[in-house]
C-alpha cells in the first residue's frame, strides 16, 4: 500500500494557519477599530481561536477555554 501524495503531514488547522497573513489581518482589524483597546489578545489571535472552535465543533466558551488550557504548550510560539 503506497502513501498518499495529497497529505502534507500537518493537521488541517496547521495548514489553515499557514495560509493566513498575520500582518494583513491585523491591519484590517485596526482599520475597522478592532484593535483600539488591545493589550495581548489581538484580532489575529481571536481569529485563530474562533477557527479552532469551529473546526473542533465546540458549543460553548467553556469548551473553548478547557481545550485551550489543555493545549497551552502546543499553542505557545
Amino acid at each position: 500500500m503506497s502513501k498518499s501524495t495529497h497529505f502534507f503531514g500537518q493537521p488541517v488547522y496547521g495548514q489553515l494557519i499557514k495560509a493566513l497573513d498575520h500582518d494583513k489581518i491585523v491591519k484590517l482589524s485596526r482599520k475597522n477599530g478592532g484593535e483600539r483597546y488591545v493589550k495581548s489578545f489581538d484580532g489575529f489571535t481571536h481569529l485563530l481561536t474562533m477557527l479552532y472552535a469551529v473546526i473542533m465543533r465546540f458549543d460553548s466558551l467553556r469548551e473553548i477555554e478547557a481545550a485551550m488550557t489543555a493545549e497551552v504548550r502546543k499553542l505557545q510560539t
